[in-house]
């Protein structure tokens, strides 16, 4: 206990104000929903699509995948680590369908899920991506670990900023003494 009101103590005489409270908390994460972050726009392709055009969608788009789908349903998702993993070992050929390298059957979300719930299954499942789908299963787009960030900054950046490395820790000397 007196560690901590040292370090508060600390704290306070170099700037950080204890006082004012944190804005980002696990509420605040469960009370957003997805449909909050910017949700990029599906890019979907059939799983006979030959894989080099696959890529070369998501090179022209920018995106680091895209959505698998079969009668208006997600039933994949092909990633850049898939790519890579796959496709860079030497197991599949460019020219092979996009359905023998994709992720079949997904982890999805809808735009109701809170953000805390998607980088729970993102953090859990190893992900960079996450399909965003409507009660129908039908693609709307998806969220990369990057929108959760952009979030996390855009409404979070006074905890974020302010917050030092380790609350519970004093440092030795004062930073630049």
């Amino acid at each position: 206990m007196l560690s901590r009101i040292r370090n508060r103590a600390f704290f306070e005489q170099n700037g950080y104000n204890s006082s004012r409270k944190p804005i980002m908390t696990r509420s605040l994460l469960h009370h957003h929903v997805v449909r909050h972050l910017r949700i990029a726009p599906p890019l979907c392709v059939d799983e006979a699509t030959p894989l080099h055009e696959t890529i070369r969608h998501m090179q022209t788009r920018r995106v680091g995948c895209a959505l698998i789908c079969r009668e208006g349903q997600v039933v994949g998702i092909l990633t850049e680590v898939d790519v890579l993993r796959k496709v860079g070992a030497g197991a599949v050929s460019l020219s092979a369908a996009t359905a023998t390298v994709m992720t079949r059957s997904p982890v999805v979300i809808t735009p109701e899920t809170s953000i805390w719930e998607a980088a729970m299954r993102m953090k859990e499942g190893g992900f960079r991506h996450l399909p965003v789908v409507d009660g129908q299963g039908h693609p709307q787009g998806y969220i990369s670990i990057r929108h959760v960030v952009t979030w996390l900054a855009d409404h979070c950046s006074a905890t974020v900023y302010t917050l030092p490395p380790d609350p519970d820790r004093v440092p030795p000397t004062a930073e630049g003494a």
